[in-house]
C-alpha cells in the first residue's frame, strides 16, 4: 500500500489533470495522460512524476491506485479504504467519465511536473482515447503482457520498462536501475 503522502501526491496530480476537462474525461484518456507524462519524466529526469504502479491491461498501461479509486467511486464503495477516503471524495464518476470535485493542492506538484503534465494534456486532449491506447501498446508493453501470461503477477510495468518504452538512453536506464537497487537495499 502507498503512504499517505504518496496517495496525496497521486490525488493532486489526478485533480490537476481533471481540472483541465470541463466536461470530465474518460478513464482511458486520463490514464494515458498520466502514463505518457510518467514515461516522459522518467526519461528526462530519471525519477517518477507520480508514485503510481502501472499494470499492463487491455487498453494499455493503467495506474493501479487511480484505477482502484475510480472504480470504488463508481461502485459507491469506500468504507473499507480509509486512507483513500479524501481521494475518493475529490472526484465523481458518471457514465465512465471522471470529474474533479475540487482543485488540486499545487504544493504537491512541482513546476517541472506541471509542465510535463501540461505537455501530455495538450498532446492527448483532442485525440481519441482508443488511438492513445493503441499508441501505448509498444514493444515493451507487449513484452510485459507476454511475461504476465506466464506469470500473472508479472503484469507490472517497472520504471525501467516505462523508461525503455520512452526510449530513455542506456545511461538513464542504468541510472534508474542503480537508484532502484539502492532503494531496495535500504528498505
Amino acid at each position: 500500500m502507498k503512504t499517505l503522502e504518496q496517495i496525496q501526491k497521486i490525488e493532486n496530480v489526478i485533480l490537476y489533470v481533471l481540472q483541465k476537462f470541463d466536461d470530465g474525461v474518460d478513464y482511458i484518456k486520463l490514464f494515458k495522460i498520466i502514463y505518457f507524462a510518467q514515461r516522459d519524466y522518467l526519461c528526462r529526469f530519471g525519477k517518477t512524476l507520480i508514485p503510481e504502479t502501472f499494470k499492463a491491461r487491455m487498453h494499455g498501461p493503467i495506474p493501479t491506485l487511480t484505477d482502484k479509486v475510480i472504480k470504488n467511486v463508481e461502485d459507491g464503495v469506500g468504507d473499507d479504504f480509509p486512507d483513500l477516503k479524501e481521494f475518493m471524495e475529490s472526484i465523481k464518476v458518471i457514465d465512465q467519465k471522471v470529474y474533479a470535485l475540487r482543485k488540486p493542492n499545487l504544493d504537491f506538484i512541482a513546476k517541472k511536473e506541471r509542465e510535463c503534465l501540461d505537455k501530455w494534456f495538450d498532446y492527448c486532449k483532442d485525440r481519441r482515447s482508443y488511438d492513445l491506447s493503441e499508441e501505448s501498446h509498444d514493444d515493451v508493453y507487449h513484452n510485459v503482457v507476454a511475461r504476465s501470461k506466464k506469470d500473472p503477477q508479472q503484469d507490472i510495468m517497472t520504471n525501467i520498462d516505462i523508461a525503455m518504452s520512452g526510449h530513455a538512453s542506456d545511461k538513464m536506464i542504468e541510472y534508474i536501475r542503480e537508484k532502484e537497487l539502492l532503494v531496495a537495499e535500504l528498505a
